[in-house]
């Protein structure tokens, strides 16, 4: 049986509603110098009949998003409908089913308002998705908003899908939500007041105009979005830079602006924690360095499940078919498939592309499978040093943004990084970096970071009817195949 005080022990405003502000998270986030809110939070009504899910990597800010949005509703609602529970050491989905009576029982006797019911981490309780279908049967969802966390999309995700007709889906809203580290554009307004100004009057910190933005590139109506964001070309340009080391992980950026470097112990608390997860879905932590590896070998080519199989010594290519998923579920690796020129459609049996999705995911990997005695962030610094390392990093963020792109045209629980942005490889040696699948086009996206652009940089490009070519300073715009400096390009993702 559940002890009440366990659950007062992590609500203690119950006691006093001023309470949140002693919340070890709320405390760190008033402390840093930097604060991030991420846009996500717009697409969370609390105040509806449904279940959220929201997923994420390791120190991106879940738990800190969630106590911020608990401190929010303290301020207009009784304390005694406001229910947090970190899910890490409940035993299973008995257990975790009496939690939410106790609660339940507990809170609807004080009050008949609404009750928000806050799962951290819910993931990694089995069989947690029979305890709440069983609250909800008993109970109904009428008058209770949950929102559970998890670090793992395959868990979470998947538990979620078989809840249904129990996840308010009459209320239309989409229950996945997913919050990943900073886009470069939040980061650059977050570090710019100017910058988030200019990006307020243009409405390009709204989706809606956003998407229209994009789509007006291509014209020559593209000076009406970039004339006002050329003064800031040099600080987007350092920006970009040191977004290129942190990865817009908050714990990383503001020990990086206050120090002016990054500790090991963060990099490694990160790694500690993404190979607990490992550990967790029962998976073998040699495995998967095993065939992140190979990925840091294989930067910007495709790559076979039998090659790595060979060079890793894994026992099969369905071994590391199914680690690259694991790490997929995890959110540190995006998986690119081929893409046919001539069907204009995806080869989902190819030979993929494998990249790391975020800068400090990046540099925290590589540090520790190549030197796990090295400083990281010295690691990090000497590593983008070189013109030719640093090029690569940029085609990830590039890629992982484009993944973003298609995620905001049309915004889906069914969405699939693997199925919206691909690359192309033919048997002619002609390749695209990226394929991104947009609703009324496949749009190829080129990454050429380097100091002088020619025509034949354009010429994959232009048998396409549009296409981007992302650039490091070249400026050309008006027509079907423009090019864009990389800095000015991810502010319109």
């Amino acid at each position: 049986m559940v002890a009440f005080e366990d659950l007062a022990k992590q609500n203690p405003w119950w006691e006093s509603a001023n309470s949140i502000d002693n919340d070890p998270k709320i405390r760190d986030f008033e402390a840093a110098e930097y604060k991030w809110e991420p846009r996500l939070r717009k697409y969370v009504d609390l105040n509806e009949d449904v279940l959220y899910s929201v997923r994420g990597p390791r120190q991106v800010g879940k738990t800190t998003f969630v106590k911020l949005l608990i401190r929010d509703e303290l301020k207009k609602r009784k304390s005694c409908n406001v229910f947090y529970y970190a899910c890490d050491l409940v035993a299973g989905g008995q257990e975790l089913k009496e939690v939410l009576d106790a609660f339940l029982d507990w809170s609807w006797r004080q009050s008949g308002e609404r009750k928000l019911v806050f799962l951290d981490e819910v993931s990694r309780v089995k069989d947690w998705e029979l305890a709440y279908k069983q609250v909800v049967d008993a109970r109904s969802l009428k008058g209770t908003t949950y929102v559970l966390t998890g670090s793992s999309a395959w868990d979470l995700k998947h538990g979620v899908e078989r809840l249904g007709g129990r996840k308010g889906e009459a209320t239309g809203k989409q229950n996945h939500k997913v919050l990943l580290p900073m886009k470069f554009a939040e980061y650059a307004v977050m570090r710019n007041p100017g910058l988030r100004d200019a990006i307020g009057k243009l409405g390009l910190d709204e989706n809606e105009a956003r998407t229209r933005a994009f789509a007006e590139l291509f014209t020559q109506s593209a000076n009406h979005w970039l004339d006002p964001l050329l003064p800031f070309k040099g600080e987007l340009d350092a920006l970009f830079d040191e977004y290129l080391i942190t990865g817009g992980v908050m714990s990383a950026v503001n020990q990086y602006l206050s120090k002016g470097g990054i500790g090991n112990t963060t990099y490694e608390l990160y790694l500690q924690l993404f190979f607990g997860d490992i550990a967790k879905l029962k998976r073998d932590e040699n495995t998967a360095k095993k065939v992140l590896s190979s990925v840091l070998r294989h930067p910007q080519s495709s790559v076979g499940w039998q090659k790595i199989s060979q060079e890793t010594a894994i026992s099969s290519p369905i071994t590391v078919s199914q680690y690259v998923e694991v790490l997929q579920t995890l959110f540190v690796l995006n998986a690119y498939n081929a893409f046919d020129q001539n069907t204009r459609q995806p080869r989902h049996r190819s030979d993929k592309k494998l990249q790391i999705t975020n800068p400090f995911f990046f540099h925290a990997f590589r540090g520790y499978l190549e030197n796990p005695a090295g400083d990281y962030y010295r690691q990090a610094t000497n590593f983008l040093a070189s013109s030719e390392n640093k090029a690569s990093l940029v085609e990830f963020v590039v890629g992982d943004h484009l993944a973003r792109l298609a995620y905001n045209h049309h915004p889906s629980d069914l969405f699939d990084q693997s199925n919206a942005v691909f690359y192309v490889k033919n048997a002619s040696g002609e390749t695209i970096d990226f394929i991104v699948r947009l609703p009324d086009l496949f749009l190829p996206v080129e990454v050429k970071y380097q100091n002088q652009i020619v025509p034949k940089d354009y010429k994959n490009l232009k048998k396409f009817e549009k296409g981007v070519l992302v650039s490091k300073d070249e400026l050309s715009i008006g027509f079907s195949h423009p090019a864009i400096p990389v800095s000015l390009f991810l502010l319109f993702i």
